[in-house]
């Protein structure tokens, strides 16, 4: 009878599975190490990215109130009379309200990013009231101030480069300025003479309706309507809070008188100089006004 052969007791050799464990470590190493490492890369960009979409998506609102509607008016103002005089005007209604935002945070004042409404103009929201008559007075005159500014950098370029388009726009600039100091309503001009005399609200509202009478203009009349308020608060018993609201120093009065006065004196100079500009390079400066914008 044949015995079967001895098994060697020795265990058998585990050399070539743990060199085919390795291999597979090794691909897999291979596979997932790159991926490891850019999801790491990944990881930390996105990481850093927050802080800064936080602050953007946080202001989106506000980029999507004040940039909206700037591209909506723009739009507009660029169907009518194209685009570079939709770009410039709505770029010197921005300086404008600029001048009020800059005044109004001097003052540390909380105020909204700027809104445009096509035809009607711009404003900026004050979430909280001035606290006397001459804050009011400074927060209203900064926007023609600096509006008047950038119309007169308009008329420089208009006049360096010799186009029309420029000083056309400076026109407009001076006059959108000059009406914003009418001294009625929610203009500017309305709230500066709170430092100067409120009793200027009656003739400035005798202006507003003058102009409505004669350019017919439904949002003419529609701030005639919103003056009507603050025209009745003239013929009322004033109470302790609106008296030490008004009370404004000899100083004040005078620095405002200067600033209000000279300003309508400079922009009715300016307007007249920008006219004559026009008239001597062939471009009419009323009409429809797109002369003045085209040519």
């Amino acid at each position: 009878m044949n015995s079967m052969p001895p098994i060697d007791p020795a265990p058998l050799s585990t050399a070539p599975l743990l060199k085919e464990e390795k291999n597979g470590r090794g691909t897999l190493k291979k596979i997932f190490g790159p991926l490891a490492a850019a999801a790491i890369v990944v990881a930390n960009f996105f990481a850093k990215l927050k802080f800064i979409l936080l602050p953007l998506l946080k202001f989106f609102p506000i980029l999507l109130k004040s940039g909206g509607t700037m591209l909506l008016m723009v739009w507009v103002y660029t169907a009518l009379w194209g685009w570079r005089f939709g770009v410039g005007f709505v770029a010197l209604l921005l300086v404008h309200e600029c001048g009020h935002l800059i005044v109004a945070k001097k003052f540390g004042l909380k105020v909204g990013a700027p809104v445009f409404i096509p035809f009607m103009g711009a404003f900026i929201a004050l979430k909280e009231a001035p606290r006397n008559a001459w804050m009011e007075a400074c927060v209203g005159i900064g926007g023609p101030i600096l509006g008047t500014f950038g119309a007169l950098v308009c008329k420089s370029l208009g006049e360096i480069f010799n186009a029309p388009i420029f000083i056309a726009l400076a026109w407009f600039g001076y006059f959108l300025n000059l009406f914003n100091l009418t001294p009625v309503g929610m203009l500017d001009g309305g709230r500066i003479v709170t430092a100067l005399s409120r009793w200027l609200w009656i003739p400035g509202f005798a202006v507003l309706v003058w102009f409505g009478w004669q350019y017919p203009n439904f949002i003419v009349w529609l701030m005639v309507l919103a003056s009507l308020p603050r025209l009745y608060s003239l013929f009322r018993k004033r109470t302790e809070e609106e008296r030490r609201y008004f009370e404004v120093t000899p100083a004040q009065r005078w620095t405002m008188s200067i600033l209000y006065f000279g300003l309508i004196a400079w922009l009715l100079f300016a307007m007249h100089g920008a006219q004559k500009e026009l008239h001597d390079y062939g471009v009419r400066a009323h009409g429809q006004g797109r002369d003045a914008i085209v040519q």
